[in-house]
């Protein structure tokens, strides 16, 4: 898939330019069977729209990551992540270290969760991430959404959908518009402008899931989707890294 690229800047390029790239391999098997192990302990049931039979579908989510586990915390400050991040949302992948001690500024983590597409499920119709900032379009980009794939993302399984290039439209999409799927192997990460129209495909087999970290950022100066103190116990925050710290 042309979407894959292989550096910071050929990511913040292609999403400049198409909405959307993929970073192959962004962690290794072990972190990855870390990741799977410790979000099967989180993941409870959620209802969702009819699935493909008609009838009432459950998959499986958890929202409130951060404020939950320290778990996922490396791959929230991963230097290629927010590398990307800051290119996409501020112009910059080599800002001095002149921000709490990170280097990445004018960006925070809004929302992380974890998502479980289950067999039955039917399709997610296509929607924009940043729709509830009052801001007319086309505009510079607010938030960057990504998702690093757990298990295999396929056309089977509901891999997620997306429209190149939508994200410099001014006008609402059509749902019967043209998409890409993209695939991509569990470790990979899918990184696109949240002005992008994307949906998910509906998950026909009959025993495989489709796992995903959601990790999703914005510009410093707006209001965050997750109050990620709120919860935490007293002087957690204060032990945290710098980086991470920032990014709150």
């Amino acid at each position: 898939m042309d979407a894959v690229v292989d550096s910071v800047e050929a990511a913040v390029e292609r999403i400049r330019a198409e909405g959307f790239a993929v970073l192959p391999d962004l962690v290794d098997e072990d972190r990855l069977a870390r990741l799977s192990e410790d979000s099967e302990a989180l993941l409870h049931p959620v209802h969702t729209q009819p699935g493909l039979n008609g009838k009432p579908a459950t998959g499986r989510m958890f929202k409130g990551l951060f404020r939950s586990t320290r778990a996922f915390d490396d791959i929230i400050v991963h230097p290629t992540v927010l590398a990307v991040v800051q290119g996409v949302l501020v112009g910059s992948t080599k800002q001095k270290a002149n921000y709490l001690g990170s280097r990445f500024r004018g960006i925070q983590l809004s929302t992380a969760m974890i998502k479980d597409v289950q067999p039955g499920e039917d399709i997610r119709t296509m929607h924009q991430d940043d729709g509830y900032y009052p801001i007319p379009r086309p505009r510079q980009p607010l938030t960057v959404n990504t998702l690093l794939a757990i298990d295999p993302f396929a056309v089977a399984n509901g891999a997620t959908r997306l429209v190149p290039r939508s994200h410099l439209w001014s006008k609402p999409l059509e749902q019967d518009h043209d998409f890409v799927t993209v695939e991509m192997d569990p470790g990979s990460i899918l990184m696109f402008d949240g002005s992008v129209w994307h949906g998910r495909g509906p998950n026909t087999t009959a025993d495989r899931c489709r796992r995903a970290l959601n990790l999703y950022y914005s510009c410093s100066w707006l209001r965050q989707i997750d109050g990620h103190y709120c919860g935490l116990p007293e002087g957690e925050v204060e032990g945290l890294p710098e980086t991470l710290k920032a990014l709150l």
